[in-house]
């Protein structure tokens, strides 16, 4: 899996100057996004291993070395989108069983994460909750909204008697 760069200015045939990122033989690569200020790209890496399970990184827009967003290994952390200032990673996570939003913390200076990531939203029961199709599932935002697709389930129970009859 590769995250490369194409220049919109080349169309229409911006493949002919593709620009190569990084890539890793052993995990998928994905929603690659690129910072207000287009010096950092944040993406998902999974390993191909470990189905469900994903980590957020950063990486320069001139490739480099990988900067850990979120814990790696144990939850699906995905569908990073960066606030307008280029402060805060947002993203989707199933810490605690149910999907919610949370946000890291990111110097766009230094390029690193500035603090723990923090829970936005509060969704903890099938009643209402974040649609947890990661597939169909994504996440948009501007600046001062975030807007993603929810779920609500309910049930009913029903008895038949004398059915028999």
């Amino acid at each position: 899996m590769e995250i490369v760069a194409f220049p919109v200015s080349a169309a229409p045939h911006a493949e002919t100057q593709t620009r190569f990122i990084t890539s890793d033989a052993e995990r998928s690569l994905a929603q690659a996004r690129l910072s207000p200020d287009e010096r950092w790209i944040s993406f998902n890496a999974g390993k191909l291993s470990e189905p469900g399970i994903s980590t957020i990184y950063v990486i320069p827009s001139t490739g480099g070395e990988w900067t850990r967003v979120t814990t790696e290994g144990k939850y699906f952390d995905g569908k990073a989108r960066w606030s307008p200032d280029g402060k805060t990673i947002y993203f989707i996570s199933n810490r605690g069983g149910f999907m919610n939003v949370w946000g890291a913390p990111f110097d766009p200076k230094t390029g690193k994460p500035a603090g723990e990531p923090f829970r936005v939203t509060s969704f903890e029961n099938p009643g209402r909750m974040i649609l947890p199709d990661t597939g169909s599932l994504d996440l948009t935002l501007s600046a001062d909204r975030l807007i993603l697709p929810m779920m609500e389930a309910s049930a009913n129970i029903w008895i038949l008697e004398n059915v028999d009859r």
